[in-house]
């Protein structure tokens, strides 16, 4: 029986080419021309697919790359990224593994064949498994120490209670103890399959590039027998994301005809809102996070009114040097942080995936005003909701004021700002295109980007707005937390929050 021939498509504006070989797995370039060639590799995998007996492996798969493979021992590895002297990394989040490399043009031999290495043919030692069990837990203290840090992920296991995206980012102790070179490489073999990964390369020419992927081995990896290839159930709804942490790119993608994805049980992710309160009465600040269920990345219309709603309502902390860019004239800093003294910072956040997103503010303060800094975080977001201004006896910025065209103009100016000057990075522009591809099946340019930010109006975002005050919250106190445990119920009530 003759193979079946690889599969080749072209961007309407002739910049993307991707290949998708026999076996599932795609490769996508641009030829972009630099001094610096960019790779990566892409695995749909991370921790929002994990169950208990694997929670935390996407994190632990990640600290064991560039170690011992087939070819290689680690001291060779090492030996070859030091040659290289180029930016080579690798990084899990709830939905990805990825791998990149940023080199120069004639090393990207050399580059390729660790990234296929690391990637398809890793030797998982004792003594590697061993050096994480002595490295993890330092991780996970530093993590913990840093509330900006730390109150993200708590966000995530309050917001998600089931599962899927509340699923711990890194690996719990008591699973660390357990992990052994077997459950880690059959934790490999289960999701490093080829319908899930996505080979991608900026400054290079696509045909030399597919070559050195097949040399590399990435078309002689075998399909998973078990995978039932499926529409992800995020075609249905809006969940990505990025970044973050994958960068705010990320947040802008869907529309059109998505490839199949293997999708396990229980995958949709499910969110349930929640509280969390940690007494901390000895720290300088008290930290509040308030969040709610919003857009993901195949939500297109929703999506890009919600991440022109994070521009509009900024924020940042209460000292900054200012200049162009610094949002010094976003809602969070004219309505918060510049009328209340006692607000240290206040940012707006959305954390966006492939199904679904979480949308929020973050803010801290000193000790016992922490009630009354869930007053003013829900009323910015209320304040937006309203849809038209609202005129004000009590002072020049009330918070009964609705969203200005004027404001929605910045915030969108901004957002196609922040948009194009990151994409003029190398390794931003090669993270943009795998995971597109990875997740819709295709790039959507930037000017198209543009075009869709541009298209959002003032109703877009108040719709927005509305619909964050429609699901239940999401809510989290670090600190000082008695006034806020004691008074959140009367406060969420009285902006219509449900809790």
């Amino acid at each position: 029986m003759l193979a079946q021939p690889a599969i080749d498509s072209i961007s309407a504006d002739g910049q993307t080419h991707i290949t998708t070989l026999p076996n599932g797995l795609r490769i996508v370039s641009e030829r972009n021309p630099g001094h610096f060639t960019a790779l990566g590799v892409y695995v749909d995998a991370g921790s929002r697919y994990e169950d208990s007996a694997t929670s935390g492996y996407a994190h632990l798969m990640d600290r064991l790359a560039f170690r011992s493979s087939e070819r290689f021992t680690s001291a060779e590895s090492m030996a070859m990224i030091e040659k290289l002297g180029g930016s080579i990394m690798s990084s899990s989040s709830r939905e990805c593994i990825m791998y990149q490399a940023a080199v120069f043009p004639h090393d990207v031999p050399t580059a390729l064949k660790l990234l296929a290495d690391t990637t398809l043919r890793p030797k998982i030692l004792p003594e590697e498994v061993d050096d994480l069990r002595m490295a993890v837990p330092w991780e996970l203290q530093e993590v913990e120490s840093k509330p900006e840090t730390f109150l993200p992920e708590k966000l995530h296991e309050v917001a998600f209670q089931r599962g899927t995206l509340g699923s711990p980012l890194l690996c719990p102790i008591s699973q660390l103890n357990t992990a052994t070179p077997d459950t880690l490489s059959a934790y490999h073999r289960r999701w490093y399959t080829p319908e899930r990964i996505v080979v991608a390369a900026v400054g290079l020419e696509h045909d030399d590039f597919v070559r050195m992927c097949s040399a590399n081995g990435f078309a002689d990896l075998a399909p998973s027998a078990t995978a039932t290839p499926t529409l992800a159930a995020a075609d249905q709804g809006c969940d990505s994301g990025a970044p973050a942490k994958t960068w705010f790119n990320k947040l802008l993608g869907g529309g059109g005809e998505r490839a199949p994805r293997v999708i396990i049980p229980g995958e949709q992710s499910v969110y349930t809102g929640g509280t969390w309160f940690d007494s901390k009465p000895d720290v300088d600040f008290t930290q509040v996070y308030l969040g709610f269920k919003s857009a993901g990345i195949n939500d297109e219309h929703r999506l890009y009114a919600y991440a022109t709603l994070q521009m509009l309502l900024g924020g940042g902390g209460s000292f900054s040097a200012g200049g162009p860019g610094k949002g010094m004239y976003s809602r969070l800093y004219t309505r918060v942080l510049n009328q209340h003294a006692w607000i240290e910072s206040c940012v707006a956040f959305h954390h966006c995936y492939t199904d679904t997103g979480l949308f929020g503010i973050s803010a801290s303060c000193r000790p016992r005003n922490e009630h009354a800094l869930l007053d003013v975080v829900a009323s910015e977001i209320e304040a937006v909701a309203l849809g038209k201004p609202v005129v004000s006896s009590r002072r020049n910025y009330s918070s009964r004021e609705g969203a200005s065209a004027v404001e929605v103009r910045r915030a969108k100016n901004q957002l196609k700002s922040n948009l194009l000057m990151n994409l003029e990075s190398r390794m931003v522009q090669l993270e943009d295109l795998g995971r597109q591809v990875q997740i819709s099946g295709h790039k959507i340019p930037a000017d198209t980007m543009v075009e869709r930010i541009e298209a959002v109006t003032l109703d877009d975002i108040s719709n927005a707005a509305k619909e964050l005050l429609a699901s239940p919250a999401t809510l989290l106190a670090q600190g000082h937390v008695d006034g806020i445990k004691q008074f959140h119920a009367q406060v969420a009530a009285s902006h219509k929050i449900k809790i």
